[in-house]
């Protein structure tokens, strides 16, 4: 065992794990992204996704900038990744360079991050008493390995963020999900929906939809949440832009 949890014991161990999944499930109610925030204090590190896999109410449950809002978007609707890899394997996938192995693995995924200027990706499951309920996914814009401090604090905090969901959820009615998280679930789920709809309509990859409605929020003002009401509403259609090209 390492020298800290030595120095701790096992009775120290359980206290400071209550004491971190109090503060976390703070963190989560405070604001949409406070758990994501809190990760990136914590291990010093460029970006964190937090996502919720399987079951009806699956998603990314926090982002911590709108630049990693669209690699866990990306991950989660067309099904590649760190992230995705993480969840199906139940063990962390380090991918410290994006080269082209990584591509070869996650195509869509890393060419995304080069242009987000991301040079590792770290996904780490969240498993608790033998239950994977998601992932934390860590962005650097450096490439190469966390270091040891890192690699020590990240297992630990995702042992700590998986008793902390379930922690919240305990409190929730069955069949719904808790304060904290059901927001975002709801949030991103219309914003999915939105996403296929364009992609459909022009004829484009659902992450190139995705990335045309952030564009589009971006230039006209607005929450990207509005704008996929919108076209969720058939109220708006982003125009095709090849199209318009060939006019």
């Amino acid at each position: 065992s390492s020298p800290r949890r030595s120095l701790v014991g096992e009775r120290g161990t359980r206290v400071s794990n209550r004491i971190a999944i109090a503060f976390a499930r703070q963190a989560a109610r405070s604001a949409p992204h406070g758990l994501c925030t809190v990760c990136v204090e914590i291990l010093n590190v460029t970006g964190a996704g937090i996502t919720i896999m399987g079951g009806d109410h699956a998603g990314p449950i926090c982002v911590s900038d709108p630049g990693v809002a669209v690699l866990e978007d990306l991950q989660y609707t067309i099904g590649q990744g760190p992230c995705r890899d993480a969840f199906h394997t139940g063990r962390p996938v380090h991918a410290p360079r994006l080269d082209a192995a990584a591509w070869g693995r996650w195509p869509s995924f890393v060419e995304l991050a080069r242009t987000s200027e991301i040079g590792a990706v770290f996904a780490y499951p969240l498993v608790t008493n033998g239950a994977n309920i998601g992932v934390l996914t860590l962005y650097q814009r450096e490439e190469g390995e966390l270091t040891d401090t890192q690699l020590e604090d990240s297992a630990e905090l995702a042992e700590v963020l998986a008793e902390t969901v379930l922690s919240l959820q305990e409190e929730a009615p069955t069949g719904s999900l808790a304060a904290g998280i059901d927001d975002s679930i709801q949030y991103r789920a219309e914003i999915y929906q939105a996403a296929g709809m364009t992609s459909i309509q022009l004829s484009i990859p659902v992450a190139e939809a995705l990335l045309r409605i952030r564009a589009h929020a971006f230039a006209n003002d607005q929450a990207v949440a509005e704008v996929a009401a919108l076209i969720v509403a058939h109220e708006l259609h982003l125009p095709n832009d090849q199209a318009e090209r060939w006019e």
